[in-house]
């Protein structure tokens, strides 16, 4: 059973917001029990009428450590920071310029369950981002190179996470899903591998070939995130198999069932092609991230049976289509330039 300490998170003044409109109690700890668990106390109830005193008491004193609890973490994050971006994308605000802060927030709601919170109910808060996030991409009109270009390319597992939900949307919608679909999948692919969180850090950026005892731990993964989301008790059938099926391969040679072809989810098998394309595009220790398109050949030409040829091929598809638009109005303005030029030099 975690401790009370895995339910607080460590803030500091910089935390605080004055357009905030809730408030919230700050603690600090205050000593230790006998068996070494943290006991915290109350330090103040912050509210933005006294923001400024607030900040100038936590500014003052270096030697005393503040946090929040996770409930008022979670109101936070769902009534002020989620609400804000919506409340900006009506007011007119650039839709990508929104989707990079929704992509920032949902990264750091990823992070906190990760590295800072104890519990599973801080995820349920990207519900309402994802919908953020999928009027972002309508409104804007916005291709898959678009959201590709705004995201991390680090492999810490909440940028991962949050990468190939953003993927999923992003292809989901260019593959005409209907809107709850995308949203759906969405979030399937920023929770289909939490189950990370009980597996060693040092394993997870391990470079090079794992041992067979190193394996052994990895394939938990995709049960170990079914039971964190079935414990949850809210989540689709859909996103459940996202989790559990998203390291089948399509000619039946993945884990942890050896499921073949279309036996695996739709979901599962969008999941398993964004999930490596992210890896592939990401930073690593001992190589460099590669390209879009370098990914996706690697992908064709050198992973033959992992994947649904069918989505592979309209990913790729999509990707060249967005290129080749990019392309087209800059042949056209060099057109007209040499076309200036020309008529000049008569």
């Amino acid at each position: 059973m975690d401790s009370i300490a895995h339910f607080y998170r460590e803030i500091n003044s910089g935390f605080l917001n004055k357009s905030c409109g809730q408030g919230f109690e700050i603690s600090y700890l205050a000593e230790y029990d006998d068996n070494d668990q943290p006991l915290f106390r109350k330090f103040v109830q912050y509210t933005p009428e006294n923001h400024e005193k607030i900040k100038k008491m936590m500014d003052g004193d270096d030697c005393m450590e503040f946090f929040i609890h996770e409930t008022d973490l979670i109101k936070y994050y769902k009534n002020f920071r989620v609400k804000t971006l919506s409340e900006a994308l009506k007011n007119g605000e650039p839709p990508k310029q929104v989707l990079k802060s929704a992509y920032l927030l949902n990264e750091q709601i990823i992070k906190e369950y990760f590295e800072n919170i104890g519990s599973s109910r801080i995820l349920r808060t990207l519900e309402d981002l994802i919908a953020v996030i999928q009027d972002c991409l309508a409104q804007g009109q916005l291709e898959f190179i678009d959201v590709f270009l705004i995201t991390k390319k680090d492999f810490h597992s909440y940028t991962h996470s949050t990468n190939t939900g953003m993927y999923c949307m992003a292809l989901a919608n260019k593959l005409k899903m209907k809107p709850e679909a995308v949203r759906e999948i969405g979030l399937g692919g920023m929770l289909f591998s939490i189950g990370k969180k009980s597996i060693p850090y040092e394993l997870l950026q391990k470079e090079g070939q794992l041992s067979p005892e190193d394996f052994q731990v990895i394939r938990k993964i995709p049960s170990a995130t079914k039971k964190i989301l079935n414990d949850m008790k809210c989540y689709s059938d859909n996103i459940l198999k996202m989790a559990v099926e998203h390291r089948e391969r399509f000619d039946g040679t993945g884990y942890p069932f050896q499921l073949k072809g279309e036996k695996i989810s739709l979901f599962a098998r969008v999941v398993s092609i964004m999930d490596v394309f992210g890896a592939l595009t990401a930073l690593r220790v001992n190589r460099k991230a590669l390209t879009p398109f370098a990914a996706v050949n690697e992908m064709k030409n050198n992973m033959t049976g992992h994947f649904d040829t069918r989505i592979l091929v309209n990913f790729i598809k999509i990707l060249a289509d967005a290129a080749a638009a990019k392309v087209a109005p800059q042949k056209a303005d060099l057109a007209k330039t040499g076309a200036k030029r020309a008529a000049a030099s008569h």
